[in-house]
C-alpha cells in the first residue's frame, strides 16, 4: 500500500475532540467490565441456576456498548489517487484501520460556499448532484486557498459561491 504522501490528495477528518474520547473509553472500560462479570457469573454457576435474562442482558450490554465507543472514536481519511483510479477510504479506531477500496468517480468541480452557520465549507462534486464535505474554515481565505489547492491537485474547476447570488467558475487554467 503506499504512503499517505504518494496520494494526489489526502482528506483527513482530523484530531477527535477530547469529549469523544472520553466518553468512548467510558464506554469501552463498561464494555470490559461487563464482559468480566459475564465470564465470572458463569464460571460460579451452572447453567440451570442461571436466570434466564442475565446473559441476554449482559450481551446487549457488551454490544450496545461496545457499538456507541466505535461510533464515537472512529474517523475517516479519504485519500485519492488519480494515476490508478483509486479513491480509498480509510476507517481508522484508535491503531486498527480498514481501508474500502473503490473507483475514483467522475470529480466535476470543487465549491467553497458561505453556508448558514457563518462557515465557509468546500465540497468535492461528483456525478450531478452528489459532493463530499471536506472541510469547513471560520476565515474565507484559508477556504479559497484549500479551494485552489484541491482543484489544482485534481485538475478540476473550483466554484467561487462565497457570496449568496454571486457565484463565480474559476476554470482550471487560470487557477
Amino acid at each position: 500500500m503506499k504512503k499517505d504522501k504518494e496520494f494526489e490528495l489526502v482528506v483527513a477528518q482530523g484530531e477527535i475532540p477530547w469529549w469523544r474520547v472520553f466518553l468512548a473509553a467510558i464506554l469501552f472500560t463498561g464494555v470490559i467490565y461487563n464482559v468480566y462479570l459475564l465470564i465470572i457469573y458463569c464460571n460460579n454457576m451452572t447453567l440451570d441456576s442461571i436466570p434466564a435474562r442475565t446473559i441476554p442482558d449482559a450481551i446487549k450490554k457488551i454490544s450496545s456498548g461496545l457499538v456507541a465507543g466505535i461510533a464515537l472514536s472512529i474517523t475517516k481519511t479519504v485519500l485519492i489517487d488519480i494515476d490508478k483510479n483509486k479513491l480509498i477510504s480509510r476507517y481508522a479506531v484508535g491503531p486498527f484501520s480498514r481501508d474500502v477500496l473503490t473507483v475514483v468517480p467522475e470529480l466535476e468541480y470543487v465549491s467553497v460556499f458561505f453556508n448558514s452557520k457563518e462557515e465557509y465549507e468546500v465540497n468535492l462534486w461528483y456525478k450531478g448532484n452528489k459532493h463530499y464535505k471536506m472541510y469547513t474554515f471560520i476565515e474565507k481565505e484559508h477556504a479559497h486557498k484549500f479551494g485552489v489547492m484541491v482543484a489544482q491537485k485534481l485538475n478540476i474547476d473550483l466554484l467561487d459561491a462565497t457570496e449568496k447570488g454571486n457565484n463565480k467558475w474559476i476554470e482550471k487554467v487560470t487557477i
